[in-house]
């Protein structure tokens, strides 16, 4: 059973300023929970059904685990309809951004939608890129619609905030590519790519912003292959991620 207050206290995690003033968040359903034996995260507590209790138990030892309703996990939960688990997490604490030469990186330039977020990390993890630069007005990796769209890639892929003016300087001081998405820009497929620098994708209505632009030192559009006069003038921006992830990967890793 769930006490008033704790359902109170974790419905309040659904908004940034409490997350990150409790330092909690929460994750959602089979999946996602099960990808946390996988991470070095910290569960406070795990709330479930008494059959995914009985099944899972033992794969969390030393968790407090608590049974509850159907009822009390649709009152926590952000889902539609409601998992059989939900699990109150730790944050943790932020990693040093160390940038090397060797690696290819994506940043994020005030992407708000917390789905194209977690499908960005999950696609990140995919094609095997650690780290993902998101402008501090990105939207919060810790959203629980975030974590459920990464599939577990949250738990896996470093993700900082930081002034992307600053980062992107640091790449051009080292000499290494600024690559960024345009309608306007070279064709990804004939241009020559590195396997080293930063790849940064825009705001879902208006692209990268102006003054993220300035420091964009290659230019790539991924050309459209439509003959109709009305098709789209643009890709989704986690589409996007995965079009020019898979160019990068397909063209300097294989």
């Amino acid at each position: 059973m769930i006490a008033k207050n704790r359902i109170k206290q974790i419905n309040s995690l659904q908004i940034k300023k409490y997350r990150h003033q409790e330092g909690l968040f929460t994750v959602e359903g089979v999946k996602s929970v099960g990808e946390l034996l996988r991470s070095n995260l910290k569960i406070q507590e795990i709330f479930a059904l008494e059959n995914w209790i009985e099944t899972n138990s033992r794969l969390f030892e030393g968790v407090k685990i608590t049974q509850a309703s159907h009822d009390e996990l649709k009152k926590i939960s952000v889902m539609e309809t409601p998992p059989p688990v939900v699990a109150i997490v730790h944050i943790p604490e932020q990693k040093n951004l160390v940038i090397t030469k060797q690696k290819l990186y994506l940043a994020l330039d005030s992407v708000r939608d917390p789905g194209n977020l977690g499908t960005i990390l999950r696609i990140a993890n995919w094609f095997g890129i650690e780290n993902v630069i998101c402008s501090p007005d990105c939207t919060d990796i810790y959203n629980s619609k975030t974590i459920q769209a990464s599939m577990g890639s949250a738990f896996r892929v470093n993700t900082f905030y930081q002034p992307l003016d600053k980062i992107l300087n640091q790449f051009i001081q080292n000499e290494l590519p600024v690559y960024g998405t345009f309608l306007n820009g070279e064709n990804i497929y004939t241009a020559k790519l590195s396997a080293h620098g930063i790849i940064v994708l825009g705001n879902e209505g208006h692209g990268i912003l102006p003054e993220t632009e300035k420091l964009i030192t290659r230019r790539l559009l991924i050309p459209h292959f439509s003959t109709q006069d009305n098709a789209p003038e643009s890709l989704n921006v986690s589409t996007a991620t995965a079009v020019v992830c898979s160019e990068f990967m397909r063209r300097t890793k294989i």
